[in-house]
């Protein structure tokens, strides 16, 4: 047994140590002993190294990147999650669209389609303008009965489009309602282009100068026979090099209190009475109208006749079934409140440290790290842009809901309401109303030209 382990010795003495040999192979690029030998340039609190300070560096940006990873993990939970509520909230915008329909006329409206430009609008695919030529293209389906042939369908929704492109007084004149009146949904979808930029921020974050996570993980590999690093001082390294990381999670959890807020908010909303006679005037009606008859002239009829039939993007009414539809702000609280938790961070970034007796502290290495190795500058552009993006958002959500807690108010406030006003969850709904004289104006429009 002697001889076997004094064999093994003299190889291990010949070929070099296997720590010094995997740094070799990793960094085939720098002059790097067989051996740990007492000559370094280096930091590492080592009384053998195999590396110089060159080396050093290459293997600490490698337990960096680790680091980084595990934020990065983080971050992409976030994101997942973040498409979750969209889904959520798209099944919802489709349902909310099937209440609001009549049942007599829900057999010749694409709900779908519907559901979906609207949420198209919502996460800023579409303008107000693109929505408004949508709802009137799968709309116009109301004009026909079921014999209509698809082509005369088909050239219907062309001249649609192409009145879009000429009657722009009237449509800008309704897409204007339609900002106004979906306002809270729209504010709801610009709330994730604020969140990117946090989670981007996050990801992305500079640790402190003072930051020694990369040489405590990285040390270990320069000697031979090292002791895992103590998990007491990983972790308070890691939360010190993650410093920032938690500084900016205030952004986060800020952003979802302010996005519960909102949604707490739209839940009320459902019970707001409206009158579409305040909304749809006698007077937007004649203006539209003037402006989509004179602008018949422009219109190519001879392009909107034998257009190759429309293609209807499939839609699998189970998806949203299957999900759970989110309701009140605290469903969305709980989903999304939670990450970026420095004991869950700090825990995954120090898997491989021991709490033994005979592990590593680190030694001297705090005090040699800041007078020798050279730091990277220490910047906030992206922290900055998305705290600005934050503060707006932040202001913008507190002046929809103040506008909706006043409707809400002055409706608790009347004791009776006008024969004609129709809650946002009845099926006669403003979105109907707002559909059908658009409708009107285009049936008048074309029959005027017959």
């Amino acid at each position: 047994m002697f001889a076997v382990v004094l064999i093994l010795a003299q190889v291990s003495a010949f070929y070099g140590a296997p720590g010094c040999i995997d740094l070799k192979k990793e960094f085939p690029q720098f002059k790097i002993p067989r051996k740990p030998t007492t000559e370094t340039d280096g930091v590492c609190p080592l009384t053998k190294t195999c590396c110089k300070l060159e080396v050093e560096m290459g293997v600490q940006d490698k337990v960096m990147d680790g680091l980084r990873g595990v934020v990065g993990q983080e971050v992409n939970t976030a994101r997942n999650t973040l498409n979750t509520v969209k889904t959520m909230t798209a099944g919802t915008m489709t349902k909310m669209m099937d209440e609001l329909v009549p049942e007599d006329i829900k057999s010749s409206i694409d709900i779908p389609k519907i559901g979906e430009a609207v949420w198209s609008y919502v996460m800023n695919d579409i303008t107000a303008y693109n929505l408004t030529i949508e709802v009137a293209v799968i709309g116009s389906r109301l004009l026909f009965t079921d014999k209509a042939g698809q082509d005369l369908i088909d050239m219907t929704e062309c001249i649609i489009r192409e009145l879009g492109l000429h009657a722009t007084d009237a449509f800008v004149a309704i897409a204007s309602i339609v900002e106004n009146e979906l306002e809270a949904p729209k504010t709801f979808g610009d709330g994730f282009a604020v969140a990117e930029k946090i989670l981007n921020s996050i990801k992305n974050f500079e640790a402190p100068d003072d930051c020694t996570y990369g040489q405590l993980l990285g040390c270990p590999r320069c000697g031979i026979r090292m002791p895992a690093v103590c998990s007491d001082s990983c972790t308070a390294s890691a939360n010190n090099c993650l410093s920032n990381v938690y500084q900016q999670s205030n952004l986060w959890r800020q952003w979802v209190e302010s996005l519960v807020q909102l949604v707490d908010a739209m839940v009320l909303m459902k019970d707001i009475k409206v009158d579409p006679n305040d909304i749809v005037t006698p007077d937007l009606i004649e203006d539209v109208t003037h402006d989509i008859l004179s602008s018949m002239g422009d219109v190519n009829f001879r392009q909107c006749r034998g257009v190759s039939k429309r293609s209807v993007a499939t839609y699998d009414p189970e998806i949203f079934r299957s999900k759970r539809q989110m309701s009140e702000g605290a469903l969305l609280g709980n989903l999304l409140t939670g990450f970026f938790d420095s004991y869950t961070l700090n825990t995954n970034a120090c898997r491989g440290s021991s709490s033994k007796a005979n592990c590593w502290t680190g030694g001297e290495l705090s005090q040699s790290i800041q007078s020798n190795r050279a730091t990277k500058s220490y910047t906030h552009d992206l922290e900055i842009e998305a705290a600005d993006a934050l503060n707006q958002y932040v202001q913008k959500v507190d002046d929809v809901v103040s506008k909706i807690h006043a409707k809400v108010r002055q409706q608790r406030s009347m004791v009776f309401y006008p024969e004609g006003y129709n809650s946002y969850s009845r099926s006669i709904s403003l979105t109907y109303n707002l559909t059908l004289h658009l409708l009107a104006l285009l049936l008048t429009a074309m029959i005027y030209t017959v």
